[in-house]
């Protein structure tokens, strides 16, 4: 049994909202304000049903209040549908029990299937809680509002005090509209609930509920003066098969949270003096010290993953077939990288390790556990903040990549994200903007480049991901007009082939140049004809970005030398220190260049020659050319080290600290383009 798809109405951050759901692990990413938080909360509403506050309500409906609620009180409505399979022959399955109030006969009978004799039911359950007025106060609603409501102020006033006196949760089959009792919604589910904001104090206490809850049987509880007389051995029995079956496990599966490196180790103990709600205490104890401590002393980072692995187990031992869900917020709270792959890791494979019929829901900021989680377990959230109609979309990856069309280009994409989506490139599911480039160059000076153009990419929550080559293809599928719409620039290299050292060895000219499209871009814009994707590339006559970034700022001499020195070789700053840019005494000093550098040299040089007496009229141009071939050929093997050195040179800053660096022309292009 698990929740296949919610329909959310006016919560939060939902105005209209709907998602489906996978049975297992369903991992929620977005960035901050998204929607995660609420989305956990929604689906835990259904096992603890709480008092909704005005703060609850959609914002950007309630702020059209004088259109919407003059005549009629805001509610909120989240409708569950829920799957189930059963046998016919399975007579111990209570869970369709439950089931009944919110199924539909028709819809039980078209779900009937029969397999070599064997006869099932995929059972489709609806339920629908609503949030909303007493019928029998809307019109003293509708007055206080008339008399009382001025502005949204005094709006969120009135509402607050009607939310608070006569508002209250409504249960409907959502199928037929049959109303139900919210006993038989919260009968069906067990929910655990673990927030971002958990404390030692509330591990202990949650844990410890847990454990008194084996305690609460009729029989136990029916002489609690007896039961506290021989509490040392009455506890002992009744909680040791849950104490040693969590002890055990904890030995033997505590390295697959990744406790076993930090000498841990937990213990449960018993203790007769103290009242029912403390007889259980657990304490950590450092193996390799050998000191004990109350868990609550322990640290935050043991803490969380002891508390989510405890309340996993003790789910296990939980008896009966309830429907289970473990809603688990920021499980990278507290926990240094390392812990966080280890523990999601764990969460990922829970199902497969111990077969628990649980269905998992994970928010998470991390790009650690993104890294590991499976494309096929993602879902994407994100809010739109544009235009008046403001409201969540989501987009499952799986979903995502769903080959619908008959071609490969989907699976081959899935599967080179699946080996490439390490800590640094799952980034971009998380921000609002992603920019794609070819190499670590771009990926450190970017930033800077922004910086230069007035704008922070932290601010525009923008990440930069270098994909290692040309294979925008699959990273941009993960965008290709998904309901996530995010803005994607693609910068990538022209990689033209200014000289054919293997060839006739002569410059080619700027008119091909110009007219030169490779085929990887032309691939990308036919595939990719979408409105929030754009690709730039070198315009002046670099063929990658190191020759372009030098091109540009061959403007101001004094930062030309600086970064022309950062690549060139020790064989030829001597050389280049005397003669500078003036090519005409390179041509005549040329025998002064010792080594490989001399035949090197000597090489580009003559390949000017050859295009320079073609066409005089470009002298100029070619020989900036030529001095950006000579330093794109050194900086190839270096250019993280070339980019650095840009980041960091002393002369290339003003004395503010500012950048003396110009911004290549194409990366300005695309940058007012992803920013506007």
């Amino acid at each position: 049994m698990y929740i296949n798809k919610i329909h959310i109405q006016n919560y939060r951050n939902f105005s209209d909202f709907t998602m489906e759901f996978h049975k297992g692990l369903n991992v929620i990413i977005g960035a901050n304000n998204s929607g995660k938080t609420g989305l956990l909360y929604a689906i835990n509403l259904l096992n603890s049903p709480s008092d909704i506050s005005v703060n609850d309500f959609n914002k950007n409906n309630l702020l059209k209040y004088s259109k919407l609620y003059l005549e009629t009180a805001p509610s909120i409505t989240i409708e569950y549908s829920i799957c189930h399979r059963i046998r016919e022959d399975d007579t111990d399955d209570e869970s369709i029990i439950k089931l009944l109030p919110f199924l539909g006969i028709k819809e039980f009978a078209e779900n009937r299937q029969e397999h070599d004799g064997v006869v099932e039911y995929n059972i489709a359950a609806r339920i629908r809680a609503v949030y909303s007025l007493d019928t029998k106060f809307l019109e003293e609603y509708k007055k206080a509002v008339a008399n009382e409501v001025n502005n949204f102020e005094d709006y969120l006033l009135v509402l607050k005090r009607f939310v608070e006196k006569h508002y209250s949760w409504n249960y409907t089959n959502g199928i037929s509209d049959t109303k139900a009792e919210q006993k038989a919604v919260t009968d069906i589910f067990d929910i655990r609930f673990i927030g971002a904001e958990r404390t030692s104090e509330e591990v202990r206490k949650e844990t410890k509920r847990e454990i008194i809850s084996f305690t609460k049987d009729a029989d136990n509880a029916s002489d609690f003066d007896k039961f506290k007389r021989d509490i040392s051995e009455d506890i002992e029995k009744l909680l040791s098969p849950s104490i040693t079956k969590l002890a055990t496990l904890f030995e033997n599966e505590k390295n697959a949270i990744g406790l076993a490196k930090g000498n841990v180790s937990i213990a449960s103990t018993v203790h007769a003096n103290f009242s029912l709600a403390d007889t259980y205490t657990t304490k950590i104890k450092d193996t390799k010290c050998g000191y004990t401590l109350p868990l609550q002393n322990n640290g935050l980072g043991y803490n969380n993953l002891i508390n989510i692995y405890m309340l996993i187990k003790l789910t296990e031992i939980r008896p009966g077939k309830d429907f289970r869900i473990l809603c688990l917020e920021e499980p990278e709270a507290h926990l240094h990288p390392a812990m966080q792959y280890k523990l999601f890791k764990y969460l990922r494979d829970l199902d497969d390790i111990n077969g628990l019929n649980q269905q998992i829901f994970v928010t998470t900021h991390s790009s650690n556990i993104s890294a590991v989680a499976g494309i096929d377990n993602m879902f994407m959230l994100a809010y739109n903040r544009e235009g008046n109609d403001s409201d969540c979309t989501q987009q499952s990856l799986m979903e995502q990549f769903a080959d619908k069309d008959g071609t490969t280009i989907k699976a081959e994409a899935k599967a080179h994200l699946t080996k490439f989506l390490d800590v640094t490139r799952s980034d971009m599911l998380f921000s609002d903007k992603v920019i794609l480039v070819e190499g670590i160059a771009e990926k450190l000076l970017v930033p800077l480049f922004m910086e230069i153009c007035g704008c922070s990419y932290e601010d525009e929550h923008i990440s930069i991901v270098e994909i290692g080559g040309k294979h925008f293809k699959y990273f941009v599928e993960l965008f290709n007009s998904n309901a996530v719409k995010k803005k994607v620039l693609c910068i990538t290299d022209k990689d033209f082939k200014w000289i054919d050292f293997d060839g006739d060895g002569k410059l080619r000219s700027y008119s091909e140049y110009e007219s030169d499209e490779p085929t990887h871009i032309t691939d990308l814009k036919q595939r990719f004809s979408i409105e929030n994707f754009h690709i730039c590339t070198q315009s002046i006559g670099g063929r990658t970005f190191e020759d372009e970034f030098f091109l540009t700022n061959m403007a101001d001499k004094n930062v030309a030398i600086a970064v022309f020195k950062r690549a060139i070789s020790n064989t030829i700053n001597d050389f280049f220190d005397k003669y500078s840019f003036d090519l005409t005494a390179w041509e005549a000093h040329i025998d002064e260049v010792d080594g490989r550098s001399h035949k090197t040299v000597k090489k580009f040089l003559d390949a000017y020659k050859s295009r320079v007496d073609d066409s005089p009229e470009r002298t100029s141009d070619y020989e900036k050319l030529i001095f950006a071939e000579i330093f794109l050929h050194y900086a190839k093997d270096k250019k993280g080290d070339v980019a650095l050195g840009a980041l960091t040179d002393k002369a290339l800053m003003n004395q503010d600290g500012s950048s003396k660096l110009i911004v290549p022309y194409y990366i300005q292009e695309g940058l007012t383009w992803l920013l506007k």
